[in-house]
């Protein structure tokens, strides 16, 4: 008889421990490796000089530079592989002219293929995910069942040709996970 009562108890102590020790452990978001569809939006500026920081921590562009902005919206396929991964994405982006500026008013179409990243994930399912090209940080978090991820980048300060210059993109992704 003692040896069922050990037997039945077992099994009832593992269903108590795992959950914790899933969730405490590491391992347990190696479950995120696969294929992720995205959704995102977001918003950029764009000015002709750099910009400096305030006081306060906000970006300022000099009073003397062409300023617009950009409104997005973005779809696309991310791969996570054990550490790292590469995204696909199309923004569509619609442009604002902003002062004097003669930037016209338009809808962009631009796309980044195999962006790679790798990320880093807390015991509690916060990600922090860091593109390899440039070092732009995304930061969110996933699920406790591994179905869906936000992703948040914001106020990164990027220098590329005109007409974009220096751009500074606040965006929100989700992504929901469509295979292993």
């Amino acid at each position: 008889m003692k040896k069922l009562a050990v037997l039945l108890m077992i099994p009832a102590l593992a269903m108590f421990m795992v959950p914790s020790l899933a969730s405490a452990n590491w391992y347990y978001w190696w479950g995120i490796q696969g294929t992720w569809q995205m959704s995102a939006s977001g918003s950029c500026l764009h000015s002709s000089e750099p910009y400096s920081q305030s006081a306060a921590g906000g970006w300022i562009a000099p009073g003397t530079s062409n300023v617009y902005a950009g409104v997005t919206v973005a779809n696309g396929t991310w791969i996570f592989k054990h550490g790292g991964g590469t995204y696909s994405q199309r923004i569509y982006a619609t442009i604002l002219p902003g002062g004097d500026i003669s930037i016209p008013v338009e809808v962009r179409v631009l796309a980044a293929k195999d962006v790679a990243f790798t990320y880093a994930i807390t015991p509690s399912g916060d990600i922090t995910v860091t593109q390899t090209n440039n070092g732009i940080q995304s930061f969110g978090s996933i699920s406790i069942d591994k179905k869906t991820m936000t992703l948040l980048t914001a106020n990164n300060v990027q220098n590329f040709p005109a007409p974009f210059w220096y751009t500074i993109c606040n965006t929100e992704r989700t992504l929901i996970k469509v295979g292993e």
